[in-house]
């Protein structure tokens, strides 16, 4: 019996696959979440029993939240490479757009395709208006993502709970394909 359990949707790109996490992937996810390259921007590396806690919470935020982490897995074989989420805990400033990809996923522009595509999700399935990134200052990279997804700096250092960070605003789809035909 699965209690609790809800339908997260699957969104599929050309290269990826956006689902729920299932416990197969907890190996992967805890492979990434003890990186200290990958975590330096997020409260840094976890392991055992903490990043089975980050990825309870993940897979559990749908029950929670009615959104929340997809795992992005590459579409053609179906192993977990990170996370993307959408999703606004209690406390958070507003609806939120994150990723966070294992090292050997990065810079193959994985980020912005998962990304993107989640997007699209939240304006044209979940009804959002808005979305922003909280990116740390120094993750230029996170920064790059956000850029090439048509978001701009909002805001900088605003505190979140027990960091600070900047808070990158999305524009809808039509408002950026718009701001690209003006350009």
């Amino acid at each position: 019996m699965n209690y609790g359990a809800v339908d997260i949707p699957v969104i599929e790109t050309e290269r990826l696959r956006l689902r729920g996490f299932e416990l197969r992937d907890f190996d992967a996810v805890a492979a990434y979440k003890a990186d200290p390259h990958v975590m330096r921007y997020t409260g840094g590396p976890e392991s055992g029993f903490n990043a089975w806690k980050s990825f309870a919470a993940m897979a559990g935020s749908w029950v929670l939240l009615d959104s929340g982490y997809f795992c992005i897995a590459e579409k053609d074989s179906d192993i977990c490479i990170g996370h993307c989420a959408l999703f606004k805990p209690p406390g958070w400033p507003e609806r939120e757009v994150g990723y966070t990809l294992a090292r050997q996923a990065q810079g193959k522009g994985y980020a912005v395709e998962a990304a993107g595509a989640a997007l699209r999700f939240a304006y044209d399935e979940l009804g959002w208006d808005t979305a922003i990134s909280v990116i740390d200052p120094a993750n230029t990279a996170s920064q790059g993502v956000a850029r090439r997804l048509g978001a701009s700096k909002e805001r900088e250092s605003v505190p979140i709970w027990d960091f600070t960070a900047d808070i990158w605003r999305h524009l809808p789809p039509a408002q950026v394909l718009a701001r690209k035909g003006a350009a």
